[in-house]
């Protein structure tokens, strides 16, 4: 099965005013998660927007899960991400480092 990738986003702050616009989304609190099935993966972080670079405002209220999707698709890097999530995954299937059990007993 392939891994599969999705975003969850925790939480949105807001400048209540930011020259015109109101309550301006300013920084998107995100995790970004991963599955193969069996082994889950996540990365998390924030990602900051500026209203300098709006050119189409789209009210809080009408703000959809696709459409801030859409913001952290388009400002990071997604693909050093994932490659990330898909590399804890693959280290879960294949620990890079192991603890064995003591080849002897320490004195008492």
């Amino acid at each position: 099965m392939a891994n599969k990738y999705w975003w969850n986003i925790s939480a949105m702050d807001c400048k209540p005013k930011d020259n015109n616009l109101t309550d301006f989304v300013v920084v998107v609190h995100w995790n970004r998660l991963a599955t193969d099935g069996t082994y889950n993966a996540r990365v998390y972080g924030t990602q900051s927007f500026s209203s300098e670079d709006v050119t189409d405002f789209i009210p809080y209220e009408q703000l959809t899960y696709d459409i801030v999707c859409g913001w952290l698709d388009n400002s990071m890097d997604v693909e050093v991400l994932d490659l990330n999530l898909a590399q804890q995954i693959e280290n879960q299937i294949n620990p890079p480092i192991v603890t064995l059990p003591l080849p002897f007993e320490n004195p008492s």
